[in-house]
């Protein structure tokens, strides 16, 4: 059974639709000079007041729009709970600089359903059948049969072992968590009084996959759209380098080649464009190097393992959860911020957009030791909003020569096991590193058990590799297709390069 983060991945559902809707609406606000003092005729835009689509009634969507377009614009929820206009300071994202504060993971209240925050239930599929193994295996005598009729299940007594949905000869019985919640993997979300849910913003880590599990798209993510289309049209020698994320192949459509997505990207405004996969063989070298040093017995580390960097939620779920380990994990910075760092010691005037799967990078671009190298960042999903307002097919398009640059290597960190496997292959080729005993998971409740293992001493890697979204970066929340075709897509690009990051320069 996939993960509920994995569900609906890859189908376009009416949350997809209304997401993409408000981006590229407020895109095109934007793009048409619109003024600040003209927000509220925008969601008409985007709905039909007189023909409900998404939600029992059309105040209801109007005001879950409203906040959403909010959040789109890269500033602060405000519901109308609150007694506060959804638009009051909306001027302030009519900016070419930074705007976006946390948290920027956000649940609307309006929009959320108050799901059951865990709860074992019987379904209508119960026969009352005699044998009633459900109630035989129950540790702590929860389940009875009023009247002798379907089984009932005490919910104060239950302690959730789920031994009697393993006995149930019908699949009758069956978990249910709030789908928000089961795909937080640092247990950061729950209800708070009125049965909402809510975000423990201090336990919260940005990996987003809660936007995208639930499915009443009560939750979403702040962008920076508006402040990057403001640069995008301003003077040439103002507008921004575009940096993609090495899971860029394969999202914007099979027809859309890397050459095209390039082509686009300069089309829309964007001064020049490089692959991060650059970064990450810069990265690989770095960490290669150290591997090597720490295995020396000279190296009082030697017997503990280097954690990778890249992913910026993992990073943080391991510091927190196992602080222990705190100093195991690289104190690089991540491939994108290298690319970044590349463009401006050449151009330490220019601005950088990161473009990739990750809301996590928009929480990265917002600390201080970060803020010098990446001005913004944008999701797949956000871009592909700007090529749809500006009617640019990238099917279509005459495409351009890509800046063919990066390894195989550093182009296979999008996929999970790909960062890891660059570091050990580089440190074998470099150093004469052999037989590297490697560590990954993906997904933060898979990387939580491989570190607790480590602690326990059932394993004694010398590699850890974490990732937060399944699949690797392929499986981001802010990705356009399916963990496969993304995954698949990304091993033929790399298969184009050269595979060893040491010959390549910057």
């Amino acid at each position: 059974m996939p993960e509920v983060f994995e569900r609906m991945r890859g189908l376009y559902t009416p949350c997809t639709d209304i997401r993409r809707k408000i981006f590229v609406g407020v895109t095109r606000f934007v793009m048409a000079g619109k003024k600040p003092e003209d927000i509220d005729y925008l969601p008409f835009d985007i709905i039909d007041m007189g023909k409900p689509t998404y939600r029992c009634c059309s105040y209801r969507e109007l005001s879950i729009v409203k906040q959403r377009i909010r959040l789109a614009f890269g500033l602060p929820l405000i519901e109308e709970r609150d007694n506060t206009p959804v638009s009051a300071g909306i001027g302030e994202a009519f900016t070419d600089r930074k705007v976006i504060s946390a948290p920027l993971v956000n649940v609307i209240r309006a929009a959320c359903e108050k799901c059951p925050e865990d709860k074992v239930i019987v379904t209508d599929m119960c026969q009352s059948c005699m044998a009633h193994p459900c109630s035989i295996v129950c540790p702590v005598n929860a389940i009875s049969f009023p009247d002798g009729g379907k089984a009932f299940i005490d919910q104060k007594k239950c302690v959730k072992c789920m031994k009697c949905v393993k006995a149930c000869p019908y699949q009758s019985i069956t978990r249910m968590v709030r789908p928000c919640a089961a795909a937080c993997g640092v247990d950061a979300i729950h209800s708070d009084p009125d049965g909402y849910a809510t975000i423990d913003q201090d336990k919260c880590v940005n990996c987003g996959l809660c936007t995208v599990s639930c499915p009443f798209a009560a939750i979403s993510d702040k962008t920076e759209l508006v402040q990057i289309l403001h640069q995008l049209m301003g003077p040439e020698d103002r507008r921004p380098y575009a940096i993609l994320a090495p899971s860029f192949v394969g999202q914007f459509g099979r027809l859309a080649s890397p050459g095209a997505i390039v082509a686009g990207l300069r089309a829309v405004g964007f001064r020049g464009v490089r692959e991060v996969a650059l970064g990450a063989d810069c990265d690989t070298l770095l960490l290669a190097k150290r591997l090597a040093e720490k295995s020396s017995p000279d190296n009082p580390q030697h017997k503990t393992f280097l954690g990778t960097s890249c992913c910026p939620s993992w990073v943080k779920t391991a510091r927190r959860h196992f602080p222990e380990f705190a100093d195991n994990i690289a104190e690089s910075f991540t491939p994108m911020v290298e690319t970044a760092k590349i463009i401006k010691d050449q151009d330490p005037s220019a601005r950088v957009v990161f473009i990739g799967p990750c809301i996590a990078k928009k929480a990265e671009a917002l600390e201080p030791e970060m803020r010098p190298y990446v001005d913004h960042v944008l999701t797949f999903e956000e871009l592909a909003a700007i090529f749809v307002a500006k009617d640019i097919d990238l099917a279509e398009i005459t495409p351009v020569e890509f800046p063919d640059e990066a390894s195989a290597l550093g182009r296979g960190y999008a996929v999970a096991g790909g960062v890891a496997t660059a570091i050990a292959e580089t440190a074998r080729q470099k150093y004469g590193k052999e037989n590297i005993a490697v560590a990954r998971a993906d997904t933060l409740r898979n990387c939580r058990a491989m570190l607790a293992d480590i602690k326990s001493g059932k394993t004694s890697p010398e590699l850890v590799e974490g990732m937060a979204c399944p699949g690797g970066c392929v499986g981001g929340p802010g990705t356009l297709i399916g963990l496969l075709s993304a995954r698949n897509e990304v091993g033929k690009f790399a298969g184009l390069a050269p595979k060893n990051p040491a010959t390549l320069t910057k």
